[in-house]
């Protein structure tokens, strides 16, 4: 009995540290954002596969372990806001995040490869930022905004570029797999309610214009 309760204790304050790291701020709070990923599981997250081989989630971390399995969110988005932080493990990283992809993520790469972080293809504007970026082993927060065709990225609280030209107007999150190992936490989203665009059946699309427009 005497050592049940430190053990007890322990497990209690691991778990609230896993939780505690994907909670959100007072202040994020009262601005709207939700949180991504519960820090436990792959709750509103899925694999292109349908399986889970190449990640983990360990310690409150979204564990890519390498493979070639992107991980998507299960619900698609307009305009929002994303916050979220990733941590390479050793030089010559290769990842990416999708935004406003199709269900397969497959387009619209932020790309997050070691030399090349911060590009987005298709977009006016957008620009690799390796400078703005922290070495492996070291977490870097990443901000993208997106409202019509425009992006805005934020790394690590410096704003890196903004840019416009991106299509569609909804889309999914996704993670791209390129074989090598990086941790993220912390995804927020406040999302933007634009009164120009609604949904219409059919994956990524939508009827955007003004009032009076079809």
């Amino acid at each position: 009995m005497r050592t049940a309760l430190p053990i007890a204790v322990i497990v209690v304050l691991l778990f609230g540290a896993m939780v505690n790291a994907q909670q959100l701020t007072e202040q994020e709070t009262k601005n709207g954002f939700e949180s991504l990923f519960n820090g436990k599981d792959f709750t509103g997250w899925r694999f292109n596969s349908g399986k889970e081989d190449n990640w983990e989630v360990k310690d409150g971390l979204l564990v890519l372990k390498g493979g070639s399995d992107h991980l998507a969110s299960e619900k698609d988005y307009g305009d929002f806001v994303l916050r979220f932080e990733w941590r390479a493990e050793k030089k010559g990283y290769d990842s990416g995040f999708f935004i406003r992809s199709g269900k397969s993520v497959g387009v619209n790469q932020v790309h997050m490869a070691e030399g090349g972080a911060g590009s987005l293809s298709g977009v006016s504007g957008a620009k690799a930022v390796p400078e703005l970026q922290k070495p492996p082993g070291e977490w870097n927060v990443w901000e993208i905004t997106c409202v019509g065709d425009r992006v805005k990225f934020v790394v690590n609280g410096k704003k890196a570029w903004e840019g416009t030209g991106l299509k569609p107007a909804r889309g999914y999150f996704g993670i791209q797999a390129e074989g090598h190992h990086i941790d993220f936490r912390n995804f927020r989203i406040k999302e933007i309610k634009s009164p120009y665009c609604r949904r219409v059946s059919g994956e990524n699309s939508v009827v955007s214009g003004r009032p009076g427009q079809p």
